[in-house]
């Protein structure tokens, strides 16, 4: 529910100022995870992710550059390398990937489970300049409840021995089939496959497989987001 202007303080309002970005774009990262999440931030182009600490109920404001491209991402069970790891492949993880300022001005983000996942997850923009009634247009994509990771191929441990990550089966498989390569490099050629047909069926709002952008790109114009680990 939203609160009235009229209702919040001036002092609310000066918060507000405050927190908002100065001439560039923000991403707030929120875990209602129930334990500490190590969340992994990587700008394109870069191979080294940055990775910090967001304890149980609190977040944490990313001030980036107004026209950043790059992906965040989180782990609840991770120990040494397994923290700073790049998300994909071997550590599947639950991506927020988003382009400010792009094409026509406007942002483009997404969810992409393409790799695998891990978490629950929601990304959206605060107070998006929502021009069109179109869902992917200043929408919230969001996948409250992980899909079941149906193999143990697919399957990722933590040290634990308990389930911590789900691979695709392109990760786990390595397939031009399964990962759009080779002859199956062209949205023609590539198509849904029984597994990613199972993740669009439990998260319809994330990517599923390589060529999956109709279903599962949203764009905005707008200086913050938020992203919500276990929403």
């Amino acid at each position: 529910m939203y609160t009235s202007i009229k209702a919040l303080s001036l002092a609310a309002l000066a918060g507000l100022a405050a927190a908002a970005p100065s001439g560039g774009a923000q991403v707030t990262v929120k875990n209602q995870c129930g334990s500490d999440l190590h969340v992994g931030q990587l700008t394109n182009g870069e191979s080294q992710a940055n990775v910090q600490v967001i304890s149980q109920g609190t977040q944490k404001n990313y001030d980036l550059p107004s026209d950043w491209q790059g992906r965040f991402w989180a782990r609840s069970d991770c120990d040494g390398d397994a923290c700073s790891a790049i998300a994909g492949a071997a550590a599947p993880a639950s991506l927020a990937e988003i382009t400010f300022k792009g094409h026509a001005g406007y942002d483009y983000y997404d969810l992409s489970f393409v790799d695998g996942f891990n978490l629950p997850i929601k990304f959206y923009p605060v107070n998006g300049n929502k021009d069109s009634d179109d869902q992917y247009r200043c929408g919230a994509p969001a996948c409250g409840t992980v899909p079941s990771c149906p193999e143990d191929e697919m399957k990722v441990y933590g040290s634990d021995g308990q389930v911590v990550g789900c691979k695709s089966a392109c990760s786990a498989y390595g397939t031009d089939e399964f990962c759009c390569a080779g002859a199956h490099n062209l949205p023609s050629t590539c198509s849904p496959n029984q597994y990613s047909k199972a993740v669009k069926d439990a998260c319809p709002d994330a990517y599923s497989y390589a060529y999956d952008d109709t279903t599962s790109t949203y764009m905005c114009k707008a200086d913050t987001y938020e992203l919500v680990f276990c929403p």
